[in-house]
């Protein structure tokens, strides 16, 4: 599938519209919340890469499906202000770059442990969410994690992002994607992305068009045998709780799989 064309490329660790509207901003915050709410669109692309790992089949020990619920993401690891929601199940893209990590989700969806997804009612565009699976043996979560090493998974993310807001009805999208290895203290092994977007919602007869920055993540650890998968999603920047909220997962299949 041909990727949709990238009028504004962002570029990692900065602005690139210095005179976009990011969304919790200042003079033009409340007309942004209102017109550039787009967890509804971008998550698409957490629900793809943040929903699921590829898991043990259906007859897991119980022991194991225990730890999973135990160690997946909880109200308790958030600061105040923070609420669940209702979480979307992943669906098929259709486009072939995704056609690896899709099959690895496929395999998933009924084997993990899934948190909620966390969002905040003060701010649109916050949002973490968190699956945990654990395998019989470390070796084959080792094996899993590779379709997200792969060149196709940040064209994935690129062509799935701009098609997900475009379709909503967003234009000027850019994408840019960066692969990030760093392993979160307690881990074994991390994959994941960077992701930057810059989005303008069209302008109506009621207000100017209105331009947003918002920064995703997708991290996926691996602890022993263990594999566990985050999405966040912050504006023009990570989330602040973020390394926060993957140390308490780690940490809790670091005792429990000790």
């Amino acid at each position: 599938m041909v990727s949709k064309t990238i009028v504004a490329q962002a570029t990692v660790g900065s602005n690139p519209t210095p005179s976009a509207t990011r969304l919790g901003g200042s003079v033009s915050k409340q007309r942004a919340r209102r017109h550039l709410r787009l967890a509804g669109s971008a998550i698409a692309v957490a629900a793809l890469l943040a929903t699921g790992i590829p898991g043990t089949p259906a007859g897991a020990a119980a022991s194991d499906d225990a730890i999973e619920r135990k160690a997946v993401l909880r109200a308790g690891d958030f600061p105040a202000g923070w609420q669940k929601q209702a979480r979307r199940d992943p669906t098929v893209s259709g486009i072939d770059a995704c056609a690896g990590i899709e099959a690895v989700n496929e395999a998933l969806v009924d084997a993990s442990a899934r948190s909620p997804q966390f969002v905040r009612p003060d701010s649109d565009n916050v949002l973490a969410t968190n699956s945990v699976v654990v395998l019989k043996s470390a070796k084959a979560a080792r094996g899993y994690l590779e379709p997200y090493r792969e060149p196709d998974a940040v064209r994935c993310l690129e062509t799935l992002t701009e098609t997900s807001l475009t379709d909503a009805g967003f234009t000027a999208v850019g994408v840019y994607v960066i692969p990030v290895d760093a392993v979160p203290p307690g881990a074994d092994e991390a994959a994941g992305f960077g992701i930057d977007i810059t989005v303008t919602a069209p302008a109506t007869a009621a207000r100017p068009a209105q331009t947003a920055v918002i920064h995703q993540d997708i991290v996926l650890v691996r602890v022993g045998r263990a594999l566990a998968n985050f999405g966040f999603l912050n504006p023009s920047k990570p989330l602040p709780e973020q390394g926060e909220l993957v140390d308490a997962v780690v940490g809790r299949l670091q005792d429990a799989l000790d």
